[in-house]
């Protein structure tokens, strides 16, 4: 994964994702199990997660992620069940370079109390999600230089428009704020029917502002979140 390692990209997935298992235990239908989460990390820092209750509709968002967002890594995070009958984390990353790895987070649980352990690497029994994000990471994303006004996505046919000059080419920036909307906007169309949420963490508060003026749903915002430290 350019500019970051496995370790630092565990670092920035590892948090959201156990706040994901905590929030579990105090869901109101009484379902405590971690819904299966795609995490999308791009810029050195998470962007994205996707959570559906089935881990083939949470997979089946990765193609969508893959182009819409262009990822450096992909990462499944998912509940699992231990050879010794205790639980734990299980998660699988996929690099754009297809560097896979897996890494497994045991944790207890108390009442309400939930401590987590260190997340160790582990051999996959199974290679069928590293296989599914890698078809996921080999789509080209969508250039977002080539955006024109008026439309979410790229279109040499577009000759209408609502933001400047009809079929203009939106400047980069505003080009990914663009399809970083419109791929939310998608993706939570299509996951809430199910019961599944989306999540975006804008960079900053400018960011967060920006990308609700270019048609971010609102609620799937949060609060800008923190960039990992280049390597020295």
């Amino acid at each position: 994964m350019s500019g970051v390692n496995l370790a630092e990209a565990m670092a920035l997935i590892v948090p959201p994702v156990t706040d994901l298992k905590r929030r579990s235990l105090v869901r109101e239908d009484g379902e405590t199990t971690l819904f299966p989460t795609l995490v999308v990390l791009r810029e050195e820092r998470v962007v994205a997660a996707v959570s559906t209750p089935r881990l083939e509709a949470t997979l089946a968002c990765a193609h969508t992620v893959a182009v819409g967002m262009a990822p450096q890594m992909l990462a499944v995070a998912a509940q699992v069940g231990l050879p010794d009958d205790s639980d734990a984390i299980a998660y699988t990353t996929m690099t754009e370079e297809h560097r896979a790895a897996l890494a497994v987070q045991p944790y207890t649980v108390s009442g309400q109390e939930i401590s987590f352990g260190v997340p160790e690497r582990g051999d996959p029994d199974d290679h069928s999600i590293m296989e599914q994000l890698a078809a996921a990471l080999n789509l080209a994303p969508l250039d977002a230089s080539s955006v024109r006004a008026g439309r979410a996505h790229p279109s040499k046919d577009d000759e209408g428009g609502h933001e400047g000059v009809a079929g203009e080419h939106l400047s980069t920036e505003r080009g990914r704020l663009v399809i970083d909307a419109s791929t939310c906007a998608s993706l939570h169309r299509s996951v809430a029917e199910i019961g599944g949420t989306v999540l975006f963490v804008p960079a900053s508060d400018e960011h967060a502002r920006a990308l609700l003026d270019h048609g971010m749903p609102p609620q799937v915002m949060l609060r800008p979140g923190p960039k990992v430290a280049p390597p020295h």
